[in-house]
């Protein structure tokens, strides 16, 4: 396994749960007015067949894209109401993977978001979600 390095511009994550905690590190960046999330792949990611296991892309997009949300609504409380995920390719220990994100819509009580996962450029998952917007 070649590991490749943190890109430049990256920083670690503060995690807000325990759970976080168990996936990462993670990574982000500022890119303009958006934010990108980053992870470096390791053996702990993987499953039996030694690429990243599913629930690790599925639970990291879980995070950054609630980030997403939660950043565009000015750090008002929400929570995922569904996310839909299509797995393209796989992952391996090594592998920077990081996200692409927008939100589609913005409405009083929940915010639609698309992202994908990407190594070295190649899309590995893509995803749509809901969002509910906790209490305004």
């Amino acid at each position: 396994m070649t590991a490749s390095p943190i890109p430049e511009g990256f920083r670690p994550f503060a995690s807000r749960g325990r759970f976080t905690e168990k996936i990462g590190p993670l990574y982000y960046k500022e890119d303009g007015d958006s934010f990108v999330y980053g992870f470096l792949a390791d053996e702990s990611h993987t499953n039996g067949n030694g690429v990243v296991h599913g629930g690790m892309l599925f639970s990291f997009l879980d995070e950054v894209l609630g980030q997403i949300v939660w950043r565009s609504l000015d750090r008002q409380r929400c929570a995922t109401i569904t996310l839909n995920c299509d797995f393209v390719a796989s992952a391996k220990p090594g592998d920077w993977i990081e996200t692409r994100s927008e939100i589609s819509r913005k409405g009083l009580a929940v915010v639609f978001v698309r992202g994908e996962l990407l190594v070295r450029g190649e899309r590995i998952m893509t995803a749509d979600g809901i969002w509910k917007i906790i209490g305004k």
